[in-house]
């Protein structure tokens, strides 16, 4: 399972990138999931027009995690890792948030261009900047692909 994550500042564009990859992989027919943090415990599900409103229809899972609680409705709150759990069997997971989490790969999304220092696999201002952050993801799902029939 490929896992990338995609962080920035708030209102950056970051579920922009997100729901431009999950649609293109799923187009491929990979099974992708969706991790949002939530880290003020602010986010809605079911809200029209929310993150996880506009990326859930095209993922086969998607979890929304908080301090307090995660939209699976569990009491407290999960680890990133232990959350990645939930995602077993799918080809990719796109992790948006845990800008602290050490462990993925990360792409920096930030429409104004303000790009901290550190090691990220892209830096995104925007829509220019998607297909190469696809065709990256593209060649991760082939190496694991690859991967996974050596095994056999």
């Amino acid at each position: 399972m490929v896992v990338l994550q995609v962080v920035g500042p708030h209102d950056g564009g970051k579920t922009t990138l997100v729901e431009f990859l999950v649609r293109e992989l799923k187009k491929r027919g990979y099974r992708v999931g969706y991790l949002k943090h939530d880290p003020k415990g602010k986010g809605i599900t079911d809200k029209e027009g929310s993150d996880t409103a506009r990326v859930k229809p095209f993922t086969e899972r998607t979890v929304l995690l908080s301090p307090s609680q995660t939209t699976l409705w569990l009491q407290g709150s999960l680890s990133l890792k232990e959350a990645l759990r939930f995602f077993e069997g799918l080809d990719a997971v796109l992790v948006e948030g845990f800008k602290g989490e050490e462990g993925f790969p990360k792409v920096w999304v930030d429409r104004r261009g303000n790009f901290p220092e550190g090691a990220f696999v892209f830096k995104v201002r925007g829509r220019e900047d998607y297909e190469g952050v696809l065709n990256w993801l593209l060649e991760r799902l082939q190496e694991t692909s690859s991967n996974h029939k050596n095994l056999r």
